[in-house]
């Protein structure tokens, strides 16, 4: 009888556990920053949230290496077709899901980005969440035209 009952738990256990994947952890990935060809001009940050075991909010990106940085949307009006750009003050992440930050949505505009990350080729990001968490991420620079920043080039050449 004890044989069963240690049978029956060890069952129930692994059916239990077989349930249990990963946990989702919150992250920011594959972060981008597209210079300006016009240094007066914002640059774009597009970049993916992959959302963690709660539902969180976006809130902040800031960065040593710029003068201003703004979350931005962009939408259609269904009716006549005119697309239009908007500040956000947060974004919602919710819990195990993916928030894509790219070209013709949701994205981070950059104003005034200093010589050090056009040299270096990435720049230093941090991303505030609304449980406190913050993300340090290094975002490759890239041209317009997705090549190293010219003035990488020049030091490296």
């Amino acid at each position: 009888m004890y044989r069963r009952i240690f049978t029956i738990s060890a069952v129930a256990t692994a059916l239990l556990l077989a349930g249990c994947g990963p946990t989702p952890q919150l992250k920011v990935k594959e972060a981008v920053l597209t210079l300006s060809p016009v240094d007066s001009n914002p640059s774009v940050l597009h970049f993916n949230v992959y959302g963690g075991p709660e539902d969180v909010h976006l809130l902040r990106v800031s960065s040593p290496s710029a003068v201003r940085i703004e979350m931005h949307d962009v939408s259609v009006d269904t009716k006549t077709g005119a697309v239009t750009m908007a500040p956000m003050n947060r974004v919602l992440i919710p819990s195990g899901e993916k928030i894509a930050f790219k070209k013709g949505g949701k994205h981070v505009m950059i104003w005034g980005v200093n010589v050090i990350p056009r040299r270096l080729g990435v720049i230093e990001t941090e991303f505030l969440f609304s449980n406190n968490v913050r993300i340090l991420v290094k975002a490759r620079v890239q041209e317009i035209d997705g090549s190293d920043p010219d003035e990488k080039k020049a030091i490296d050449g």
